[in-house]
């Protein structure tokens, strides 16, 4: 069975997001310039969370604080390349840790307005699951504003 792989929703903020880091593909050649959430395999021994926190400080070179997991309708996984499973959790850029950069995995990582995320060319296996990122954001924003006027993000997902 195939290592599961782990990959974080990094927001510019958890409690009032407005941009997500997108990750292009350096590599596979098939895959290149396709923009992902970043993550990686999981380890043997390793809990998900620990293998997130190190995939994203070797390919990004930033520490994250963790918000919740997103999970797909009726299961924990979403299904991706290979026959492979994939854990996506929310996050943010810790307080003190430098700016997530691009390395070797990447091409470019770009803060995205999240009703422009859509326009991007996601890797296929990624995009329902930023689809429910941007769902969830707006969620949490019908809850807390109460009436009130509604920013643009709110309505992002009327973009896809």
């Amino acid at each position: 069975m195939p290592r599961p792989v782990v990959a974080a929703a990094i927001l510019d903020s958890l409690s009032r997001p407005t941009k997500l880091l997108a990750c292009s593909r350096a590599y596979p050649r098939e895959l290149r310039g396709q923009f992902e959430l970043p993550g990686g395999k999981v380890e043997a021994g390793e809990d998900a969370v620990a293998a997130l926190t190190r995939e994203i400080a070797e390919e990004l070179g930033a520490r994250l604080t963790m918000g919740r997991r997103i999970c797909p309708e009726g299961g924990r996984w979403w299904p991706i390349l290979g026959g492979r499973k994939m854990a996506v959790w929310l996050a943010e850029v810790a307080p003190g840790s430098p700016a997530p950069s691009a390395g070797r995995s990447h091409l470019e990582a770009r803060w995205t307005a999240l009703g422009e995320l859509a326009d991007l060319p996601w890797i296929g296996a990624d995009l329902p699951v930023v689809e429910a990122v941007v769902a969830s954001c707006r969620r949490a924003h019908n809850l807390t504003t109460q009436g009130s006027q509604v920013s643009e993000w709110a309505h992002a997902e009327d973009h896809w």
